[in-house]
């Protein structure tokens, strides 16, 4: 009988929280669990429209992803910038300006801020068709859980949003579901994310912006 054992990565230690007084945006917390019934969803309908209209984004909680399974998704998560050499990384390097695909790395130093400073953000774009590109030698083995990942956003957490979205726009509730079938071709990713530190004068010449505005071509994950 083959092994049930999963890949070994090793476990990713996060910093930790800030001691600063920072003055964060109150964002709105959906509990999709209560999208269960009618009486819930109505309700959360109008939670997310306020979300939606006062700051653009919200938490969403209960979305049926354990914190066991939370903690090693963390843990893949780290591989593509700690696990994989700059050359290599340099190789699965996605081609935005060109093609405006995000598939692939987004390299540190790629986007210019404001006056000489670039950006050091790194982030790995996986699309939920796993299969569509190369991926990194380290990651390969993690495919078929970073797929599970994919999918558990997409039917457990993307497809209640989008109903609840579609109820306060007073549309049928699959308008929007229907937009976003998962096995349609489009640009949603799994997206690993990386910010690396900047130095106090680059955050002067930035006036602490980290990054310009970026518009979203189609549902994230």
């Amino acid at each position: 009988m083959p092994s049930l054992a999963l890949p070994y990565v090793p476990h990713y230690v996060a910093a930790p929280p800030s001691k600063e007084t920072l003055d964060y945006a109150d964002l709105a917390i959906i509990d999709i669990s209560k999208a269960d019934t009618e009486g819930g969803r109505a309700a959360l309908a109008i939670e997310v429209r306020e979300a939606l209209l006062d700051y653009g984004f919200f938490y969403v909680v209960n979305h049926g992803y354990s914190q066991d399974q939370t903690d090693r998704i963390f843990d893949i998560a780290d591989l593509p910038f700690s696990a994989v050499s700059d050359s290599e990384k340099k190789i699965y390097a996605g081609t935005m300006k060109q093609s405006g695909s995000y598939q692939g790395y987004k390299l540190r130093q790629y986007w210019h801020i404001d006056a000489g400073v670039r950006d050091q953000l790194e982030h790995y774009n996986i699309n939920r068709d796993v299969t569509k590109r190369g991926h990194p030698e380290t990651l390969r083995p993690l495919l078929p859980e970073i797929k599970e990942f994919s999918k558990h956003n997409h039917f457990n957490v993307l497809h209640p949003i989008l109903r609840l979205i579609s109820r306060s726009l007073e549309l049928p509730e699959d308008t929007l579901v229907k937009n976003h079938d998962y096995d349609a071709i489009g640009e949603t990713y799994v997206r690993f994310m990386k910010y690396y530190p900047r130095t106090e004068e680059e955050e002067v010449k930035t006036k602490n912006v980290l990054l310009r505005s970026a518009s979203q071509m189609t549902a994230k994950q």
